[in-house]
């Protein structure tokens, strides 16, 4: 466990780019799914920060250590996405909090998957009647214009400032030309989750730690004939997450979006994506695109791994128990296949920024520094929405670690010479998920070719790029 805290130190100080999603290219859960993106055209008029909010005064002294609140009694909400453990985890924390804070009310609201989030989201900040504290992923960039800056609250109300306190590498993820406008919830990486049970029962071996693509489809031809019948060895995430497309372009050397703000992509690389996943389908190895377009894989409760359809998907790091809280086959976890470049980030899971619409910042800002640092919100939390960026935070959650944090702990650590510094979001990196999906299902319904697909996927992220 030592060893698990002082690589997650190491990891953030190399970690320090602006945030995706799962999606790199996507919502950092992954980041993935629909539009999510703030619309460009429609933009409310700026709201100035009501008068009556205090900007970042020097907190008096609380005898619990928490920063004090100088405001009236105020009734704040808040927007995230997730699964129903995760409003029961997010509700608890809300209680603890309120009981800490009886002058602040926090009402939870819960949007579902990541794509009903984000349209819920946008019709609300079009309609000015978004959340106070809405929770976003590495598309936070896309919606500037909504967010409050929040750098006058730190080392007062927002008590992150010091590597003591918050990884400060990770925290500078959340900043857009040295403002800061959104504090992570957590990191996370991809992973292959595997069913542990079926491949026992099926007399298959474990899938090795490191595999390159072409020992892993071998692999997969290996187990096919020893998993049950309709059982596929593999779940079809070939543009289901955009962040595993990224993950191959930087192996391959031809990133879709860097932090200099360019992209590398190429027709022939994008291509090479597709032949390895079609290639997949025709040998029976992912499931065939009927089975695939009947699993949204935006959850547990969408999902062909916990349905029983294939045995081995990519996930979130942090997404994992909630996967093995829906099933009664055990899994585990193994590395991405690894390529001629690294191409794995320690990246952020999630973001939490203020609508600068709020009637009380102070009060919001209050909220996430008791999300991100209390020890008591971290132990309800556990790693649900990732890896806590707070040294105390993962020092008091640590001794009660269950089976599954166990497992990412030791990935964490497996993976730790395969990282690289997190690439930030492609612009209007919803977009592109959601096109991504359409040009990935028109191919395998066999209404595109593939070099077809691999055209249009090059001209939709160069569209996209313009529109940045």
């Amino acid at each position: 466990m030592k060893k698990f805290l002082s690589f997650l130190l190491a990891g953030a100080m190399i970690a320090g780019l602006a945030a995706c999603s799962p999606s790199a290219t996507t919502s950092t859960e992954a980041p993935s799914a629909a539009p999510t993106q703030a619309p460009a055209d429609e933009v409310p008029e700026e709201t100035e920060t009501p008068a009556e909010d205090p900007a970042a005064e020097a907190p008096a002294e609380r005898t619990d250590g928490l920063p004090a609140y100088t405001g009236e009694p105020v009734e704040l909400r808040f927007g995230w996405w997730g699964n129903d453990a995760r409003a029961e985890l997010t509700q608890q924390v809300i209680d603890k909090f309120e009981a800490a804070y009886p002058e602040i009310t926090i009402l939870g609201e819960p949007n579902g998957g990541t794509s009903d989030h984000f349209a819920i989201i946008d019709t609300q900040l079009q309609g000015n009647s978004a959340p106070d504290l809405i929770q976003f992923g590495g598309n936070y960039p896309d919606y500037l214009t909504y967010l409050a800056p929040l750098s006058s609250y730190v080392g007062n109300q927002l008590q992150i400032d010091g590597a003591d306190k918050f990884d400060q590498a990770v925290l500078e993820t959340g900043s857009q030309s040295g403002e800061l406008y959104a504090v992570s919830l957590g990191t996370n990486a991809l992973v292959l989750a595997y069913n542990k049970t079926v491949l026992e029962t099926a007399g298959a071996e474990l899938p090795p730690d490191t595999m390159t693509w072409d020992e892993m489809i071998e692999y997969g031809r290996k187990i096919k004939p020893l998993l049950p019948e309709g059982v596929f060895p593999f779940v079809d995430n070939s543009v289901n997450q955009a962040n595993y497309l990224s993950y191959y372009s930087r192996q391959i050397n031809e990133p879709m979006w860097t932090a200099e703000e360019k992209s590398y992509s190429t027709e022939a690389g994008l291509k090479k994506w597709i032949d390895i996943w079609e290639d997949m389908r025709a040998e029976g190895l992912i499931p065939d695109i009927s089975t695939t377009a009947s699993y949204a894989e935006t959850g547990a409760d969408s999902s062909a791994l916990v349905e029983g359809k294939a045995v081995i998907g990519l996930l979130w790091s942090n997404n994992v128990m909630a996967y093995q809280e829906a099933m009664t086959d055990k899994l585990d976890v193994c590395p991405l296949p690894v390529g001629d470049n690294n191409g794995l980030a320690i990246q952020v899971s999630q973001f939490l920024g203020i609508n600068k619409a709020s009637a009380n910042i102070e009060a919001a800002v209050l909220f996430i520094n008791y999300f991100v640092t209390s020890p008591d919100a971290g132990e309800i939390l556990g790693t649900n929405r990732g890896v806590p960026s707070s040294p105390i935070v993962r020092t008091a959650i640590a001794g009660s670690a269950s089976e599954i944090d166990g497992i990412i702990y030791n990935y964490y650590n497996l993976v730790a010479d395969r990282t690289i510094p997190q690439d930030p979001n492609l612009p209007n990196d919803q977009e592109f998920v959601a096109e991504l999906l359409s040009i990935g299902q028109s191919v395998a319904f066999g209404q595109t070719s593939r070099e077809d697909a691999a055209k249009n996927l090059l001209d939709l992220i160069n569209r996209l790029l313009v529109k940045a």
